[in-house]
């Protein structure tokens, strides 16, 4: 009985876990805070790696206030996916991200900081809001995270293809 209850109990959290994840969606406002968030994650690890300090802060003065925004609206959408737990799944965001954007970097190795010179000469000239929004879309940074949009549903010729592929 008692392991007839603990199968119960587990294929119940396993569908709950199921269900969550096959609903959940970036609404725009979300998409534009994470967008904003990951473009000042990528200039502080430019910032730090290339020692671009003070371009960092000019960026981080003009543009506080919104940043700050954004950010709330990023712990917004972790309260509402994770509840009392957000917290926890936030930082490992916040973290990933910085390390990917990190590994990046990495990645192209001298050529980082040329890339990270051009990079803050575009974000500098930025003067609005609305341009920096707009920036941080035509140009995303690396994210540890695959984001779906509301409203974007797979059709059934999709699910047929992918339950005939191969398996690897």
């Amino acid at each position: 009985m008692r392991r007839t209850a603990s199968r119960f109990a587990f294929g119940l959290i396993a569908t709950m876990f199921a269900a969550g994840n096959a609903m959940a969606c970036m609404v725009p406002t979300t998409q534009q805070a994470l967008d904003v968030i990951g473009l000042k994650s990528t200039l502080m690890v430019s910032a730090l790696t290339c020692d671009q300090r003070s371009d960092y802060d000019t960026f981080m003065k003009r543009f506080q206030p919104h940043i700050l925004a954004e950010q709330h609206d990023v712990d917004a959408y972790f309260r509402q996916e994770h509840g009392r737990l957000f917290q926890r799944y936030e930082d490992t965001y916040i973290t990933s991200l910085a390390n990917v954007q990190s590994s990046a970097g990495i990645h192209e190795g001298t050529d980082f900081c040329n890339q990270s010179k051009v990079l803050f000469g575009k974000v500098l000239t930025l003067n609005t809001e609305h341009e920096l929004d707009d920036f941080a879309r035509r140009a995303p940074a690396v994210q540890p995270i695959v984001v779906v949009a509301c409203g974007i549903v797979e059709s059934s010729a999709f699910r047929r293809m992918e339950r005939l592929a191969p398996k690897p």
